[in-house]
């Protein structure tokens, strides 16, 4: 869907709490429609809460934040699924939230499952599943919500690297789908360069570079092994231990 404006825009948003501590200051990020972009820093650089920030579970202290996307998913580091309940009940939960007519909901669940890979494991609970297939039941319960913009707070950060990339090639394979818009928040530069139109690089709590990813979708496995990638995953690396070391020097001080 075509909204006026981006899907999310900050602009100049600062996140100072009572204590003292500044978590961002005088971040600006937009997020066009359809448009995937992902933010990679070092650990304690703001990215979680920005990310917070643009769900609306925080509010700035300074600045704005704008979302013309109505429909919100937040996908979390820990797939936080109920283990009382069946991943078919898990991925209608979002839908019972909103109130949705059974029929509905567990349609709209069914078909997320299905896109992910896991209609035959609809009736087993969580704890039957690995890692991976409980991180697809968490992308399959925001799907079912049908996101016009879907928010990433490290999702495979916890799972092994081959189950990593592969979920990473599911995930791209939902964008190009669907099209939402889409912000990351990663470690990993080599995942941000594989999923993303845009690389955002943040340290000191304000982002400090930012590297376009033209490669076009779909993208194959194999292009990791590209120079272009190759190029791309060595300027972020770049920007990153730059503003590290920025970050360190201010630190010392």
């Amino acid at each position: 869907m075509t909204h006026d404006g981006p899907a999310l825009a900050l602009e100049s948003v600062g996140m100072h709490y009572p204590t003292g501590t500044t978590a961002l200051d005088g971040v600006s990020l937009r997020v066009g429609d359809g448009e995937f972009v992902a933010v990679v820093g070092p650990s304690g650089c703001g990215k979680s809460t920005l990310l917070r920030l643009a769900a609306g579970l925080l509010t700035p202290t300074t600045g704005t934040v704008a979302r013309s996307a109505a429909r919100l998913g937040f996908v979390f580091q820990d797939p936080t699924l109920l283990p009382w309940r069946t991943v078919r009940r898990n991925v209608e939960l979002s839908g019972e939230l909103r109130d949705e007519p059974v029929a509905q909901r567990r349609e709209r669940a069914a078909r997320a499952l299905a896109r992910v890979g896991l209609a035959e494991a609809a009736e087993q609970l969580p704890r039957t599943l690995s890692g991976g297939m409980r991180m697809r039941v968490s992308l399959a319960r925001t799907l079912a919500g049908q996101p016009e913009l879907m928010l990433f707070d490290e999702p495979f950060g916890s799972l092994d690297e081959i189950t990593r990339e592969r979920l990473g090639e599911e995930l791209q394979a939902l964008y190009v789908a669907d099209r939402f818009a889409g912000l990351l928040v990663t470690h990993s530069v080599a995942e941000a360069v594989f999923l993303s139109q845009r690389v955002v690089v943040m340290a000191d709590r304000r982002i400090v570079g930012e590297v376009g990813v033209p490669l076009p979708y779909p993208r194959e496995p194999q292009v990791r092994f590209l120079p272009e990638f190759t190029a791309l995953t060595a300027q972020v690396t770049g920007m990153l231990r730059a503003g590290s070391a920025e970050q360190a020097v201010a630190v010392a001080r």
